[in-house]
């Protein structure tokens, strides 16, 4: 038997195999941002393809972190209902659900929320909307820190095996670490221990209200690959850290919102797609970056699997790569080597919700996804459901 299909433990969930589907927003929520029946679908049809962990779309803990409509709200105990019946349906299949949950912070979008964006410290945003957030105050940081942990509280009363934390892409928790976002000077900020703290904290009320035995998971970013951003020796660092916290599993990805996110996604930059609805300047703008663009968001295999090697060997949890993973027998190899304990894939996801099926069968080339980019990008540009939008090739899909 493949070692992909050898069973492992994150924290006291019992994966059946080390296959993960790593989060991906999707606009399929209502515009409440509760469960319906075509967000069911996608997470039934995941669950019943055989991957044995699926990491939600992030769900948001307050109206001014949100930056895109129909997403999952979980700032409210009416959302647990309908929540509940998601866990229920992905548990009939053997796979196991963790829910992500987020604040965008500074990448929030107002239009959106209805609300000015929040954020360590006032620092203006690339993308998407080009404005300065209000630095938040002693009383705004109590608040998210106390909103995580009762999302955390509600994901585990709707039946979640576990809750991620993201701490990654230039998001609210990622802006308290990185020095380009965080300049303050109180013990907030100024220090590593200073720009460490809104994390702990944020574990250390969630822990209070779930219990000491619920998993803890965190996504991280190995490399910002941004001016005065995290570097890979930082990451180390507060892994070792979240490690003797009692996080029970590492994410390891990369790349910030403010270069445009292709870091995180690499593979074509669809330039028709990203211009639609901008003002000249920022057309222009972009054609001007959209070679360089391109040649960064150059997609190679793998590519954060050395910095997962790195953080791997610097902790004794488990630890989870994504990025660009598509060819079966390199996946094998980085379980086999101890590189990483599980593979996690986003985009051959939402183009083939079978494809462990297809790879259990046998398949040794089974993923079509061409990382066109184009099923992210219309959800984070325009808001349209999460769907593979490459029209021209044929799904290998029981869709």
């Amino acid at each position: 038997m493949s070692t992909l299909f050898t069973s492992a433990k994150i924290g006291n969930i019992e994966v059946k195999n080390r296959f993960v589907r790593s989060a991906t927003v999707g606009c399929l929520a209502t515009e409440e941002g509760k469960v319906n029946e075509q967000y069911l679908n996608l997470y039934t049809n995941l669950a019943k393809g055989g991957i044995g962990l699926i990491i939600t779309g992030h769900f948001i803990i307050q109206q001014n972190g949100k930056a895109l409509s129909r997403v999952i709200m979980i700032d409210n105990d009416e959302v647990i209902v309908g929540l509940k019946k998601l866990t229920d349906e992905v548990h009939k299949y053997g796979a196991k659900i963790v829910a992500q949950i987020n604040h965008l912070g500074r990448h929030a979008n107002p239009k959106i929320s209805g609300e000015r964006q929040i954020a360590p410290s006032s620092v203006r945003t690339m993308i998407p909307v080009f404005s300065k957030p209000r630095e938040m105050t002693e009383m705004d940081i109590k608040k998210a820190i106390e909103e995580f942990g009762l999302a955390a509280w509600r994901a585990k009363e709707a039946g979640f095996d576990g809750v991620q934390f993201h701490c990654a892409h230039g998001y609210l928790i990622h802006q308290f670490l990185s020095r380009h976002t965080n300049r303050r000077q109180d013990r907030w900020g100024g220090s590593f221990e200073h720009r460490l703290r809104f994390l702990t904290e944020v574990y250390n009320f969630a822990r209070e209200k779930v219990g000491p035995e619920y998993p803890i998971l965190v996504k991280v970013n190995s490399k910002d690959m941004f001016i005065n951003g995290l570097t890979i020796e930082d990451s180390v660092k507060i892994c070792k850290r979240l490690n003797g916290l009692g996080i029970a599993a590492i994410e390891v990805s990369g790349g910030v919102q403010d270069t445009g996110g292709l870091e995180i996604t690499r593979g074509d930059f669809p330039v028709d797609i990203v211009l639609r609805d901008r003002k000249l300047l920022e057309k222009t703008l972009i054609r001007l970056k959209a070679k360089s663009i391109k040649e960064e968001a150059k997609f190679e295999e793998n590519y954060f699997l050395p910095e997962a090697r790195r953080i791997k060997h610097a902790v004794n949890i488990p630890v989870i790569v994504v990025g660009g993973i598509r060819d079966v027998k390199k996946m094998e190899q980085i379980i086999e080597n101890g590189d990483a304990d599980f593979v996690s894939m986003c985009r051959p996801f939402i183009r083939q919700p079978n494809l462990i099926r297809l790879i259990e069968q046998g398949e040794t080339n089974p993923v079509t996804c061409i990382s066109c980019n184009k099923c992210t990008l219309e959800v984070v540009t325009q808001c349209k459901p999460l769907r593979c939008y490459d029209i021209n090739r044929q799904l290998k899909s029981f869709l």
